[in-house]
């Protein structure tokens, strides 16, 4: 048994690491703090795991706009997919799942009737089920660049969902005479929210909301603004409820300063609104952990706890190479939020399954060859509650092979671009009866076709496992591999890069 006292000191000492508070005093009074406040399984356990499993980013790929919903005990992340080429470009649409919150996979597009490219999936909004039908919001770019927000349904929150109202068609096309769908809503970042009674809502860009009709796909009453103490552009809005407050959240600026805010209301989802007396922006960058740019997300409530976690993009490396954090939110007892404390350790694992050794992080990595290494420096605001001042922080990414066991989904391995047979290899130090790999790809949605390969000495090398076409997952598995000491994937197609190799 454990004393109360000890396990507070461990959680401490653990949030210490985290924070690199050793060299800080102000985070470490915070850290005691914040500590003192946790309650629930769920952040325990985050707080108190082994400094190997690292929480943030949730998922190994590049992925923005996030939300995430539980059904059936499973925990289901939806989100915009990155492929680093600006806002004209999007990954197809793909569902992460999760027993755990730390281990997550997909496998397949979630809509496929679209030809994903040039017509770009942003910003689902939280899946939502009401009389047994899945129902998915979203917005659509066209190959126009004209973007709406649409209504898509199926019988299982993994899809494959359909639009609703016909074709997925989003131009008219006079050749044929197809009509284009008609749009929920006539803007970007459509959001929808369920209140105790089974009303439904939803709220999109530019501070505008309205109420559902019963059959979730049609408005009904009068579209409102919503007024908020932060002014200017705004974006990526969302609205929860806890202990009979309505919380409106919204985003303010963007890209490195990217932000959220909120407003309070005691009334309904629409109204009339308040703002907290003190501090109403609950996400800004934290320049020592270099968590630069928190916006556009989602709250995410464990079923049948108090425990909230805020769920939100991350700067990445600028443009459209955003990742997905989650850390705890912290009520005071008036109901307004405490700013949320941005984490590299985050949330899982949850629940009680214990965590596999992953012999990969004890390996050594090598590899064909590296992408060179990216530098930035940049600007960020501190503490825009209290009007802090704007400093400047270092980011750099290397893309070496030791990237892919390091145990982070914040690095990556990758090859020179010019590397026409890419190759990773790790040496597990010894001969080692290996049960299972999991290779966790670089833009993982875009397909991958590769060729796995064994040997206990390094130079006389025997296939256990290969795949020939291009599939879309992640991670990809190769099991009953055998006793080995060494390990190389030669990627056939797709990007070369691993974001984890993980050994079992």
């Amino acid at each position: 048994m454990i004393s109360s006292f000890s396990l507070s000191l461990k959680l401490f000492v653990a949030a210490l690491e985290t924070l690199g508070c050793a060299f800080n005093p102000r985070r470490c009074l915070y850290a005691f703090a914040c500590i003192s406040m946790l309650t629930g399984l769920h952040t325990l356990r985050a707080w108190g795991q082994s400094p190997a499993l690292v929480g943030n980013p949730l998922v190994p790929d590049t992925v923005a706009d996030p939300s995430i919903v539980c059904f059936n005990q499973t925990y289901y992340l939806y989100a915009t997919t990155d492929i680093d080429k600006g806002l004209s470009a999007a990954g197809p649409p793909v569902v992460w799942k999760s027993k755990d919150f730390l281990n997550w996979s997909f496998d397949g597009i979630l809509i496929p009737a679209v030809k994903w490219g040039k017509i770009r999936y942003w910003a689902p909004g939280k899946v939502v089920l009401k009389n047994g039908v899945y129902y998915l919001y979203v917005t659509v770019v066209n190959e126009k660049n004209n973007a709406r927000g649409y209504v898509a349904t199926a019988d299982k929150p993994e899809g494959p969902f359909q639009f609703v109202g016909g074709p997925a068609v989003f131009q008219d096309d006079p050749a044929t005479g197809q009509k284009a769908l008609n749009p929920l809503v006539p803007d970007i970042d459509s959001e929808p929210f369920i209140d105790d009674d089974g009303s439904p809502y939803i709220f999109w860009r530019k501070r505008h909301a309205s109420k559902l009709a019963d059959d979730m796909v049609h408005l009904t009453g009068p579209v409102i603004d919503i007024p908020t103490r932060e002014a200017g552009y705004s974006e990526g809005p969302f609205m929860f409820k806890r202990k009979g407050i309505y919380y409106y959240v919204y985003t303010i600026s963007g890209r490195e300063n990217y932000k959220n805010a909120y407003m309070m209301s005691k009334s309904s989802p629409l109204g009339p609104f308040y703002a907290p007396q003190s501090n109403d922006i609950i996400t800004y960058s934290e320049p020592d952990a270099k968590i630069i740019g928190p916006g556009h997300g989602n709250v995410f409530r464990f079923p049948g706890t108090d425990d909230f976690v805020f769920v939100y993009l991350e700067f990445g490396q600028g443009g459209t190479t955003r990742q997905v954090y989650a850390d705890r939110m912290v009520f005071n007892d008036d109901g307004t939020i405490q700013p949320v404390h941005l984490t590299h350790r985050g949330i899982g694992p949850v629940g009680n399954a214990p965590q596999p050794v992953n012999l990969a992080l004890s390996g050594t990595a090598t590899a064909s060859s590296m992408r060179g290494a990216w530098q930035r420096d940049i600007n960020v605001e501190t503490d825009p509650n209290n009007h802090g001042p704007k400093v400047k922080v270092h980011l750099s990414r290397t893309f070496e092979a030791k990237n892919a066991i390091d145990g982070s989904n914040a690095t990556c391995w990758c090859a020179d671009d010019k590397d026409g047979v890419p190759w990773w290899q790790i040496d597990l130090g010894k001969l080692t009866a290996v049960n299972r790999v999991e290779m966790a790809f670089v833009e993982p949605t875009l397909g991958h076709s590769w060729i796995l390969q064994k040997s206990t000495d390094g130079r006389i090398w025997e296939p256990c496992g290969e795949q020939k076409d291009i599939a879309i997952r992640s991670p990809d598995v190769v099991e009953n591999i055998g006793t080995t000491r060494y390990l190389k994937v030669t990627i056939t197609s797709g990007k070369p890069g691993l974001w984890e190799f993980k050994v079992f």
